[in-house]
């Protein structure tokens, strides 16, 4: 009896000084990984972006932060993309779609201009078959981008899909051979978001900005324009009644 308690001893203390010692590593690796996936995301949008705004003007692009909701309570962001400060009109949608693939989840970084006809595509991670679904990320020799990405060139983000699925669609994609779950995933993905994206842009609120950020008031700017509106026709009965 008492060896076994000596043993359930022995296997508790290595426990704890192995998940103290993973607990003190990932302290120190969680925020170089953490800038690692900043700065891989930041270049991929400067080169989903690259075409539409040219490569020497890419770095001085405004990129407005928003907010999706994918699932109830689930939060994710996207950007608007602007030429410059000045520009009133975005040039640009930009997220990163998420959808199941053969093996796992597969995210493509995504550029829509603003007619969602997509400029560019950027797989940025998978864990699908090698020689298969891994093929997404395979750059031929002679090519500077991965051929499967090309494909989606032009295509509207809200109707691409798999040519297996609709052959007589202008916005089908031929599938990777060997791969059509995977590039069904990342057709059915992008087209997802692109709706989640379209319905915050129509459903975005005219901000106006009030004191410094940290005080900021907004309100619905048509909201607010048709009640001055009811106040002045209220103000001209009330004096044409006075007359």
């Amino acid at each position: 009896m008492g060896n076994i308690f000596k043993l359930a001893a022995i296997l508790f203390l290595v426990g704890g000084i192995a998940a103290g010692s993973l607990a003190f590593f990932n302290s120190f690796t969680k925020p170089a990984i953490e800038k690692l996936k900043l700065e891989s995301e930041t270049k991929a949008r400067e080169y989903v972006l690259n075409g539409l705004v040219p490569e020497d003007k890419i770095k001085g692009v405004i990129y407005e932060k928003d907010s999706l909701e994918i699932q109830k309570g689930s939060y994710e962001f996207f950007y608007k993309v602007k030429e410059n400060e000045s520009a009133s009109n975005h040039i640009a949608y930009i997220f990163l779609a998420k959808g199941s693939g053969f093996s796992g989840v597969v995210e493509t970084m995504v550029c829509t201009d603003a007619q969602f006809k997509i400029n560019r595509i950027k797989v940025l991670k998978h864990t699908e078959t090698p020689g298969l679904g891994a093929e997404a990320q395979t750059i031929k020799y002679g090519d500077k981008e991965p051929f499967f990405e090309t494909w989606f060139k032009e295509k509207n983000s809200l109707k691409v899909v798999v040519e297996k699925d609709d052959s007589s669609s202008p916005d089908k994609v031929q599938s990777l051979t060997g791969a059509t779950i995977t590039t069904r995933a990342i057709c059915k993905s992008i087209s997802a978001y692109t709706e989640l994206v379209k319905k915050n842009i129509e459903n975005s609120v005219p901000v106006v900005y009030i004191g410094d950020a940290d005080t900021v008031v907004s309100y619905d700017h048509e909201k607010a324009m048709a009640q001055q509106d009811s106040i002045r026709k209220a103000n001209a009965q009330v004096t044409e009644g006075g007359k």
